[in-house]
């Protein structure tokens, strides 16, 4: 099969998990079998040089559709991808000040406190564009709604909710 005809395929089929994913909450492929696809795009893609201005490999999440206001991170909200390597992770740590613990699927949000107050909660969303969940995040079993630390201060984590939950 020509390349460009499969990278093309697995960016239709892969937007399409991903919506499923992100927006109706529904897997309609397991993370392993996703995980397989990704990583097959990405070889062509290396592969080719062709990347699709819409392949999932060039954002992270999924598009804003629902109708909670929209908020402009301060910072880019990227994810560290699937890394599988512990040189991947020794790299990223050399740069960045961090903890690290088991990988969790949930919903990547930002904390923000200003003198110790949560002022704002917002999701990931394209890592640029999120949405604001404040008042969502304000009945979180494990947000503190104040903090002792003064001026800005910004937290950004995955929110989980158990199967129980």
């Amino acid at each position: 099969m020509n390349k460009i005809i499969r990278i093309k395929e697995l960016v239709r089929m892969l937007n399409m998990y991903c919506d499923a994913y992100y927006n109706a909450n529904e897997s309609l492929i397991s993370d392993k079998d996703f995980d397989k696809l990704y990583d097959e795009l990405l070889t062509l893609e290396k592969e080719t040089g062709i990347i699709l201005s819409n392949s999932p490999t060039q954002h992270v999440g999924y598009e804003v559709k629902s109708a909670l206001q929209k908020v402009k991170h301060s910072h880019l909200m990227m994810s560290l991808d699937k890394t599988k390597e512990t040189k991947d992770l020794v790299k990223f740590m050399n740069r960045h000040e961090c903890v690290l613990m088991d990988k969790m699927d949930g919903l990547t949000i930002l904390l923000s406190y200003r003198d110790g107050k949560l002022i704002q909660a917002e999701t990931r969303g394209n890592g640029k564009i999120g949405e604001n969940i404040t008042h969502n995040a304000m009945v979180f079993e494990n947000i503190q709604l104040t903090i002792d630390l003064p001026g800005l201060v910004e937290f950004e984590g995955e929110a989980i909710i158990t199967y129980e939950d």
